[in-house]
């Protein structure tokens, strides 16, 4: 049995303004492992975050193909893509994206309430979570109680509360100091392995992306790997 969770072939993502064509992304492959780590860095305005995108299924790739668990996305409908990204995947970004009017606890269990499918068993994992992440004792706490590193720590919970096959992260902690950045970081490496979900991290940071087992740099449109 393949251990590839992720692949792409030959994937190109290209803009039209007037009458000029941008291209963005140019022929890219990658493959991502179970449990791997992998890091994509880049300038600002590289495309980073449109290959994120492209890859989770949040946006049409121009040309080329994604595959996540051996399914191929542009063969799918905007429904079957949801169900996807709500019981495969977890993603992470810059910004936390908490509800505030919901506790730390129910926003960790938003992906299984959307399910519909809250029951003992994902509760206990919740705060099992909690735990794992620091935060025993701030479960009923609202994110406007929340420090900016609790905060995110609670996303990365949400993240993973479905034991994604692979989590997706924007620049997680670029939103932080370097302290709680690099303890944010460890810890969710550390819970990532527990869990072995694999890892798609995109980041400007390149001490963070020496985290990861894998990194790529991402430069006019070609992704060359670094290590």
């Amino acid at each position: 049995m393949s251990d590839i969770v992720l692949k792409c072939v030959n994937l190109s993502k290209s803009y039209i303004q007037g009458d000029t064509k941008l291209d963005i992304l140019n022929n890219i492959n990658l493959e991502i492992l179970k449990g791997q780590t992998v890091s994509i860095t880049g300038s600002s305005g590289s495309g980073k975050s449109t290959l994120l995108h492209l890859l989770a299924g949040l946006d049409v790739v121009t040309h080329g193909q994604v595959y996540i668990d051996n399914q191929e996305l542009t063969s799918l409908n905007d429904n079957q893509i949801c169900r996807i990204r709500n019981t495969k995947l977890g993603f992470i970004y810059q910004f936390h994206h908490l509800l505030p009017e919901f506790t730390a606890l129910e926003n960790i269990l938003m992906p299984i309430k959307i399910q519909g499918k809250v029951n003992l068993e994902k509760i206990e994992f919740a705060h099992h979570l909690l735990s794992r992440l620091g935060l025993i004792g701030r479960s009923q706490h609202f994110p406007g109680q929340l420090s900016g590193g609790e905060r995110q720590r609670v996303a990365i919970a949400r993240a993973v509360i479905n034991n994604p096959q692979i989590v997706f992260a924007d620049e997680p902690t670029g939103n932080l100091d370097n302290i709680t950045s690099d303890k944010v970081l460890d810890i969710f490496l550390n819970l990532q392995q527990e869990l072995k979900t694999s890892l798609v991290l995109v980041t400007h940071d390149i001490e963070v992306a020496k985290k990861t087992t894998q990194h790529y740099l991402l430069k006019s449109g070609n992704l060359t790997k670094q290590y």
